[in-house]
């Protein structure tokens, strides 16, 4: 295997860095948070099934992530942000939600 180059190297580090700064950007109400723990569970039913992952955090806060299991695919259905604190889910922001097909 060849070498890289510093030029090449440099260009390499770059793209890493810029495509690390959009990710961050994407949820910024979780970046920087202090991770609680975090719980996952699959149902299981005729032809697929759900996946829930939630992501607790020290603040009493959560992000949440629904995906449908059909084959091939993992689609996602919701993604939400919400506050737990008070022991009443409160939805702070939605940032996907696929509907159910008609």
């Amino acid at each position: 295997m060849p070498k890289i180059s510093l030029k090449e190297r440099k260009k390499l580090d770059l793209f890493h860095e810029q495509r690390k700064a959009k990710l961050r950007k994407k949820y910024p109400e979780i970046h920087g948070k202090k991770l609680d723990y975090v719980t996952h569970s699959f149902e299981d039913n005729d032809g697929g099934g759900w996946l829930y992952i939630n992501l607790y955090f020290t603040d009493g806060t959560n992000f949440s992530m629904d995906f449908s299991m059909n084959n091939p695919a993992i689609v996602p259905r919701c993604i939400e942000y919400g506050d737990m604190s008070t022991g009443d889910y409160k939805n702070i922001r939605t940032y996907y939600y696929r509907g159910e097909k008609r």
